[in-house]
């Protein structure tokens, strides 16, 4: 054969054999891949060996020699240049001993050139992921701390938070749940939680934001919906209430203010055991929601679904987010508080004039959406004036106090008690008729008249006493709030000019009248 012959030859076997090494690597696996790349350059050289003889297989056995440390590594190197020399010597019946020092130069240099591109390529697309990871972040923070300044109820805040811990366009945790502090932080109340009870749910609400496409936003506003919030999830978490102390996970994270990560389930710690046996979770993160050095609460995160290993660089990620979260709850509680404070008389701790307005449009049946009938008691206490004379204010504030008291104890559970100024106090009794209300009324009195008051000797009667006057919706005269309480009023006037100590409804000052 020609030697342009032989040239053209081998070039269609390189093209063959590329072609077909191509063909099958992308089929394969890696190891199989470097493997098929390496033998495919021996092959060409033992080609070109039976083309052109073993003159010149002492220089081109570097090219398997460099192609197998580059796939390989460094071990492929050097495993390459003593097969190279072992097979020098065998095709051209020579010395080839002299070669494997150049060979092994060869084959560890491409083996780590090979490593050092490797690595390169490895810190590159960490790196990359890295900056993807904290701009997701950093997206995620700004939409949370966007929402979060718009407002300070609290339910709103909590299903900020939650969502943007557990949605896959937040940081992507399968379940969150939120308790906050209770009892002076000495305790944690469960209050609520995004996620799956169990890992079907899971699923179909993954299925259900991947067929709606649902952004970061759009889960906010739906994460109340029934079909993202578990109903059994929430009312476990309500029933829920864990003492914080030294010994349990909570405690511990609470008092170093450092995420803790609980990788297997501790027996002797019973906040651990009781997690796992009300959310089957084994493997969990705590986060504590801390605010100027005060405990606001707790956030647990796990991941039931998938099952992904919670990692320290993962708590690490959402420590922004609960330091934000806290400083959030803390201010919507304090706001909640000032608001609370508001609609309270400061000396009895009863509700306010202001909060009596509000509630009486609440609840009156002609003009809010009220249970109607709405009756209304209006009491004072006999001869206060006299009583302040004799013992002084300061004993005067102290039997509003404890009258104040009495008047709540009389009370069912949802009735409503107000301070109306001076001696003078309102109770609004919504979906009570005028019979239920007397009967109250009357408890209230006799209760008053049981108690002892300091100072109360000093009382024309030796006692202290209250008068009362009632009215309700039910009565056809009264179609107004304004006309309920002028009712009341007038009832309790009545209740003075008859004798005090008694109690006076509308109806009966009617037919007196």
């Amino acid at each position: 054969m020609s030697k342009l012959g032989a040239i053209f030859l081998l070039i269609i076997a390189a093209v063959i054999i590329s072609l077909t090494a191509n063909l099958i690597r992308f089929h394969v696996s890696a190891f199989l891949n470097q493997l098929i790349f390496s033998v495919s350059s021996l092959i060409l050289i033992e080609l070109s060996v039976y083309l052109y003889g073993s003159n010149h297989l002492y220089w081109s056995i570097l090219l398997f020699i460099m192609t197998a440390g580059y796939s390989f590594k460094l071990v492929g190197g050097i495993l390459a240049a003593i097969f190279s020399m072992l097979l020098v010597y065998l095709q051209t019946e020579g010395a080839a001993l002299v070669l494997l020092p150049v060979y092994l130069l060869i084959g560890t240099t491409a083996g780590y050139i090979s490593q050092y591109l490797l690595n390169k390529k490895r810190d590159h697309h960490r790196w990359l992921n890295m900056l993807m990871e904290q701009s997701k972040h950093l997206q995620v923070f700004r939409e949370v701390s966007t929402t979060m300044q718009r407002t300070l109820q609290q339910d709103l805040l909590l299903k900020v938070i939650l969502t943007s811990v557990t949605a896959g366009h937040g940081l992507g945790f399968n379940r969150a749940m939120i308790f906050l502090a209770s009892n002076e932080a000495k305790s944690l109340k469960g209050i609520v939680g995004v996620g799956p009870m169990d890992v079907k749910k899971g699923y179909e609400v993954w299925e259900k934001i991947s067929e709606d496409r649902l952004k970061l936003s759009d889960l906010i506003e739906h994460n109340f919906d029934s079909n993202f919030t578990d109903s059994e999830l929430n009312a476990l978490l309500h029933s829920l209430e864990i003492p914080i102390n030294d010994q349990n996970v909570f405690g511990i994270a609470l008092s170093s203010q450092k995420p803790v990560i609980v990788k297997n389930i501790q027996k002797e710690d019973a906040s651990q055991v009781l997690i796992f046996d009300l959310f089957q979770t084994e493997e969990f993160a705590v986060i504590p929601l801390i605010n100027q050095g005060k405990n606001i609460g707790i956030l647990l995160i796990d991941n039931i679904v998938n099952k992904r290993p919670i990692t320290l660089m993962d708590t690490e990620n959402i420590l922004p987010l609960a330091n934000q979260a806290a400083i959030a709850l803390d201010h919507a509680n304090l706001y909640e508080q000032i608001e609370e404070m508001a609609l309270r008389d400061g000396l009895t701790g009863l509700l306010n004039q202001r909060a009596f307005q509000t509630i009486l449009n609440e609840h009156f049946p002609f003009e809010g959406k009220g249970v109607a009938p709405l009756s209304l008691i209006i009491l004072d206490i006999d001869f206060f004036k006299v009583f302040n004379d004799k013992n002084g204010h300061l004993l005067g504030n102290e039997v509003l106090m404890k009258l104040a008291r009495v008047i709540v104890d009389s009370l069912r559970p949802g009735d409503f008690s107000f301070r109306f100024g001076g001696e003078e106090f309102v109770v609004l009794l919504s979906g009570t008729n005028l019979i239920q209300a007397e009967i109250i009324a009357e408890t209230i009195r006799i209760n008053v008249e049981k108690t002892t008051f300091p100072g109360e000797k000093t009382q024309p009667n030796g006692t202290l006493t209250v008068s009362v006057g009632t009215a309700c919706t039910d009565h056809p005269d009264i179609k107004s709030k304004n006309e309920l309480i002028e009712a009341a009023d007038q009832a309790l006037y009545k209740a003075k000019n008859a004798g005090k100590n008694t109690v006076v409804s509308f109806k009966e000052f009617v037919s007196i009248e």
